[in-house]
């Protein structure tokens, strides 16, 4: 049976209406592509200047 470790991260939005990622953003989540995190729901916040990216990865238990 596959068993999953799950990881969450707020990015800051840049931008003045529209919620805008960096290239900075971009290089972290492929750096967590890398280690085998697969991003798979996000959502802004109620602040509405941060979203919240929830990832999961395969343990290996």
């Amino acid at each position: 049976m596959k068993t999953w470790e799950y990881k969450i991260i707020n990015l800051r939005a840049k931008g003045v209406t529209n919620l805008v990622l960096s290239k900075e953003d971009e290089d972290e989540l492929n750096k967590l592509g890398k280690e085998g995190w697969e991003l798979v729901s996000t959502a802004p916040t109620v602040n509405g200047r941060t979203i919240c990216c929830m990832l999961k990865r395969e343990t290996t238990e």
